[in-house]
Order: C-alpha cells, then sequence, then structure tokens
C-alpha cells in the first residue's frame, strides 16, 4: 500500500500556533482552520463572557453536529440514489422484454404479410362487413347505409 507525503503545515487557531502534518494540500488544511476559527469567533461573540476553551469547546460540537447531521443527509442520498439505481434496473429490464416482444410481433406480422401475399391476397386489411357497421344517427333517428344490418333495430329479424 502507497503510503501519502505527509506535509507540514503552520496554521493558527484562536490566536494559538499550531503546525500539522496532514496528507491534505495547505491551501485545504489552512481553510480548515479557519472554519475553525470562525466557528470559534461566532461562539464568543453569541456569548462573551465564555472562556477560550469553552468557545472551542462550543465551537467543536457545533462543528460535529453539522458533521452527523451531513453524514447522515449523504446516508439518506445513498439510499435513495441506490433505491433510482434499482427502479431504473427493473424498467431498463421491463422495456428490454418489451423491445424483445416488439420485435418478436414485427417478425410475426412480416411472416404472416408473406404467407397472405404467397397465397395471393393484399397485405392491406380487409374492409369492414357491412354486417357489423354502425348505425349513424340523425335527428334522433336511426339511419341506415344501403346494405348495412343495424343490430339496434327491432324490426330487423
Amino acid at each position: 500500500m502507497e503510503e501519502k507525503t505527509k506535509n507540514r503545515i503552520k496554521i493558527d487557531i484562536a490566536g494559538t500556533k499550531f503546525t500539522v502534518l496532514s496528507v491534505e494540500g495547505e491551501e485545504y488544511t489552512k481553510a480548515v482552520a479557519e472554519r475553525l476559527n470562525k466557528e470559534i469567533d461566532d461562539v464568543r461573540r453569541a456569548a462573551p463572557g465564555l472562556s477560550l476553551t469553552s468557545a472551542v469547546m462550543l465551537a467543536s460540537l457545533n462543528l460535529c453536529d453539522s458533521m452527523v447531521k451531513a453524514e447522515e443527509d449523504s446516508d439518506r442520498l445513498r439510499r435513495q440514489v441506490k433505491e433510482y439505481l434499482n427502479d431504473a434496473a427493473k424498467y431498463r429490464a421491463e422495456y428490454d422484454a418489451a423491445a424483445r416482444e416488439n420485435e418478436k410481433l414485427k417478425k410475426d406480422i412480416q411472416t404472416y404479410r408473406k404467407r397472405l401475399s404467397e397465397k395471393g391476397r393484399t397485405t392491406e386489411p380487409a374492409p369492414v362487413s357491412t354486417a357489423i357497421k354502425t348505425v349513424r344517427k340523425s335527428n334522433g333517428n336511426e339511419a341506415e347505409d344501403e346494405g348495412t344490418l343495424s343490430f339496434f333495430d327491432s324490426t330487423n329479424n
């Protein structure tokens, strides 16, 4: 396993100078120290009578609270993404099955059209039989096309 090089970085936290060893870069480490200093300053402004130690402890508690909430949010988002990925995989499988069925049906249609053309029949759909046409209504009375059989007219037996 490769060991990362540790950087020696000088920082100032609440007036105390530190040299820290970090695998992170200097810019990042100083930004983290600045974040802690800002949190300490916020606590000291909110409660001016606190000792520096108490302000540091409360600032640390606030940052830990933020960290725990961020971890919970991160875990929740990971679970949600996992659910979305599972749903996507399920829908993809359903789509693939439907696409395969669609291709099979297209081939079946081609086969049936070929068989019909070999028998000399047209591949166009046959016209609807006059016996099954529906009755048009005009002025509330049933009017029929010539040769149309009405299933609604009681006079037809």
